[in-house]
Order: C-alpha cells, then sequence, then structure tokens
C-alpha cells in the first residue's frame, strides 16, 4: 500500500478522490445527455374559478319552498306590488328568510284587497300592511286570501325604506281625558259709531262709480231689451237596447252542491263555473279562484270534448264588479235520460 506524504500532493489526492465519489454518484445525470442538466418548466397551477355569488330573489335565481295549502299567515308585515308582466298584486314580507330572499303571495281577488288597493290610492306616503290570510297554492306559485290588512302609513319613510313598527305601549286615556271640550272663540264686539269712524276715505269713490254702472245697465235695457237667459240642454233618453249590468254576488254567498258547467274563458284564460239556469234568473258565471281543486277540475274538463257537468260547492267574493269563487269541494253530476243530479 502506497503512502502518500503529508503536503500539498496529499490535500490534492483527497479532492480528486472527493470529485471521484461525486462524479460517481452524478453518472446517471450525466449519461441522459445534456438536456438533462436544463431544468424542467413547472406546470402552472390550474386556475380555481370564483365562485359565483347566489343569484338574487329580483333575478328570479333560486326558488323558496312553497307554504302548504290550508296553512295561515298571521300579521305578517309587508308591502303592496304589481306584477308587470301578469298584472297581478303581489304582497311581500319585509322578513327575508334563508339565503336572503324575500318571498311572494299572489294576492287572490276579495273585498280586503280592494280596501288595500284603495288605501294605497289614497296616501301620498308608503304604506306598509300587516297581513293575515289563508295560503293556496296553484301551478307552482303561493296565493293568500287576504282576510284582514291593517294599514300603517309611514310618514317618515321614504318609498322602499321600510322602518321598523314602534313596540312602546301607549297609555290608554281615561276619564275626562277622553272628551276633548269644544273651543269657544268670542268675537270682539264692535261699536257702530266706531265703525263709522273707521269708514275708508275712498268709499265715497266707490259708490258713486256703482251708481253709474247701474245707470248704464238700465239705459240698455231700455233700448235693447233684457236678454233671455239660455235655458238648459235637456237629458239625452237613455237608450231602449241598453240593459243594466248584471250585479255581482254577494260576498260571503255560499255555494252548496250547486249544479253548473265548467267553461274556459277564452279571452282572460281563465276557468268560469257557470250555475245551471232553471227559471231564467239564476247567478251569474264566477270566475274560480287558484287553488289545488282548480287544478283538478282542470283534469276533469280535458277528459271529455265537451263542458262537464258537475255539482260544486264554494264561497262566492266581489271584487271590483266582478264574482269569483272559492271551490271547496267538487263531483260530477249523473246525467242520462231521467236522471236529474
Amino acid at each position: 500500500m502506497a503512502l502518500v506524504p503529508f503536503g500539498p500532493n496529499c490535500i490534492r489526492a483527497r479532492d480528486l478522490a472527493c470529485l471521484a465519489v461525486l462524479l460517481a454518484q452524478r453518472g446517471p445525470l450525466f449519461a441522459q445527455g445534456p438536456q438533462a442538466l436544463v431544468p424542467q418548466a413547472q406546470p402552472a397551477p390550474a386556475q380555481v374559478a370564483p365562485a359565483k355569488a347566489p343569484p338574487s330573489a329580483e333575478l328570479g335565481g333560486y326558488r323558496l319552498p312553497l307554504l302548504r295549502e290550508g296553512s295561515v299567515i298571521t300579521r305578517v308585515l309587508g308591502d303592496l306590488a304589481q306584477d308587470p308582466d301578469e298584472k297581478l298584486w303581489l304582497f311581500r314580507p319585509f322578513v327575508a328568510e334563508s339565503g336572503g330572499l324575500r318571498r311572494e303571495f299572489v294576492l287572490l281577488p276579495c273585498p280586503t284587497l280592494e280596501d288595500m288597493l284603495r288605501t294605497v290610492r289614497l296616501s301620498p306616503s308608503p304604506v306598509e300592511f300587516e297581513l293575515t290570510g289563508r295560503v293556496f297554492i296553484y301551478r307552482g306559485r303561493n296565493f293568500v286570501l287576504p282576510e284582514l290588512a291593517p294599514p300603517i302609513v309611514r310618514f317618515d319613510a321614504e318609498a322602499g325604506s321600510p322602518t321598523q313598527p314602534s313596540t312602546k305601549a301607549q297609555p290608554t286615556p281615561s276619564g275626562d281625558a277622553k272628551f276633548v271640550p269644544p273651543v269657544v272663540t268670542s268675537q270682539p264686539k264692535v261699536d257702530s259709531k266706531a265703525a263709522a269712524d273707521t269708514k275708508p276715505a275712498n268709499a265715497d269713490a266707490f259708490a258713486a262709480d256703482d251708481a253709474a254702472v247701474d245707470a248704464i245697465e238700465k239705459r240698455l235695457e231700455e233700448r235693447v231689451g233684457r236678454i233671455p237667459a239660455r235655458p238648459a240642454p235637456a237629458a239625452k233618453p237613455a237608450p231602449i237596447d241598453a240593459q243594466p249590468s248584471t250585479p255581482a254576488v254577494a260576498t260571503g254567498t255560499r255555494f252548496t252542491l250547486r249544479r253548473g258547467r265548467l267553461l274556459r274563458d277564452p279571452q282572460a284564460g281563465s276557468w268560469r263555473f257557470v250555475p245551471e239556469q232553471v227559471t231564467g234568473s239564476g247567478d251569474p258565471s264566477l270566475e274560480i279562484l287558484p287553488c289545488l281543486l282548480l287544478e283538478k277540475l282542470e283534469l276533469a274538463a280535458r277528459e271529455g270534448e265537451a263542458a262537464p257537468s258537475i255539482l260544486l260547492s264554494g264561497s262566492a267574493y266581489a271584487f271590483e264588479g266582478k264574482s269569483y269563487l272559492l271551490p271547496t269541494s267538487f263531483r260530477r253530476a249523473r246525467e242520462g235520460r231521467g236522471i236529474g243530479r
């Protein structure tokens, strides 16, 4: 075994030994060629698309689940708006539900809705309503028959920015505080002599002008004569063919197994119940209000070619001179020779 003496040669031999070890470890790298020394480009990280914000209620995005038919909403605070497309009146509660969406109810025509519209049209300030009513379903949409809707007028609020109602208790007046005594205004007595002394200075000139005008009018009447007054135009007689409009069925009228036919209104596209005219002076036709039972009536009407004869029960409602019927039950009427029902 040869010994390497100490000195520069010893240090150089040690460096060569270390270099040989490094070359042995990186041998496969040099075997791949000079391209292996070129650093490989790292793949770009996949770009993650930003999460889209949930669509708002005005854009018609997510829909809230429907309320069950027959349920009741009680003292729900909201406002009144009109659907620009279908011209329906909508009630929108102020309290938002899941997702920040506001629920919308289509209001069914009835006297309560008529009072609500009258209040909105007459009030110069935004009006809120505390609605109580029954919920119905028709073609995947919630309808409400308002039973009570007291208005709440906010004189200090702008349109679209409702304020929360005050919950502070108000004291109830009792005793004499209930009555407000009438205000008696006493006029001071005027002395006739003092009134004569305070006569305006130009009163004599006005009196002279009035006398001159009266004299000129009198002379004109003597020359021309008094002009006869123009007679009032006679009222036009009513045409003979005019027939009085059919009065609407009173609100609250009950129909119990009333026989009639179900017809489709070609102009409005709604379904109407036409009661059977036995004596010639029966009730007028009524438009059927949207509900689940109306969907069943539509299926029954589409099963046959002719308008089906049914026995219908329900309650009538009047709205702006028209009659509406909220059905509660129905069944097909038996038809045939010698069969009345």
